[in-house]
């Protein structure tokens, strides 16, 4: 079986203006994706150079779905996470992850680089598909017209939750949750997802499970 490392550097936009609770939340997201890692699957996540983080995972384009995840849990729109993942055809490296500097770091970075100030686009991949890159372009529109009430049934909705079963916990109406789910687009996120998860072929459910379960977590 040919090793196969995915990766994802994630950057805060205008971090030098971003409140100092952003910086709370990344911690915050590193340590949640750090219990990710298992025996079957790794994950190596370090929040770094302030606004950053760098992730890798020995399963192929993960990183990709992983992205999604982690901006249904960004509460900051006005300070948009950037993402940009690839998968290369090398193993997992051995020792400290940050001793590593292998090409396609390079090529991911700069990736990065082509959306840093984009208004259109959250996400970026060296060659990635027409495909994929419109699902994200959606994607990208759905997070950042979010309010916080839409956000937190967005997260709510993405665990399996019914509607009724969300008003109960928000201590709201289904009525009110009914308009929350329709503004905050989740059943087109919903939607997105898939494909993603099908065009990479991702369909370890258990992976998606511990994602469903941070997601559970409403960053909190």
């Amino acid at each position: 079986m040919v090793p196969i490392l995915s990766m994802l550097i994630m950057d805060v936009s205008n971090s030098t203006k971003a409140p100092a609770e952003i910086y709370d939340h990344l911690a915050f997201t590193e340590e949640k994706l750090q219990e990710l890692n298992t025996n079957q699957n790794k994950i190596y996540v370090n929040y770094r150079m302030g606004d950053e983080l760098f992730i890798l995972s020995d399963t192929e384009h993960y990183t990709a779905l992983l992205s999604l995840y982690v901006k249904v849990l960004w509460p900051a729109s006005d300070f948009p996470l950037k993402c940009s993942f690839h998968s290369v055809d090398i193993p997992f490296p051995e020792g400290n992850p940050e001793h590593w500097n292998h090409p396609s770091i390079k090529t991911v970075r700069e990736s990065l680089q082509s959306i840093k100030k984009s208004n259109m686009q959250d996400f970026s991949s060296p060659h990635m598909t027409k495909g994929i890159e419109i699902a994200l372009m959606y994607a990208t529109d759905i997070f950042r017209d979010l309010t916080e009430s839409q956000q937190e049934v967005m997260q709510y909705y993405l665990t399996g939750m019914s509607q009724k079963d969300i008003a109960a916990k928000t201590n709201k109406s289904v009525a009110t949750i009914s308009k929350h789910v329709q503004l905050s687009r989740v059943k087109q996120l919903t939607e997105i997802i898939d494909y993603v998860k099908s065009t990479y072929s991702l369909n370890s459910e258990v992976l998606v499970e511990q994602l469903r379960d941070i997601t559970a977590s409403g960053g909190k």
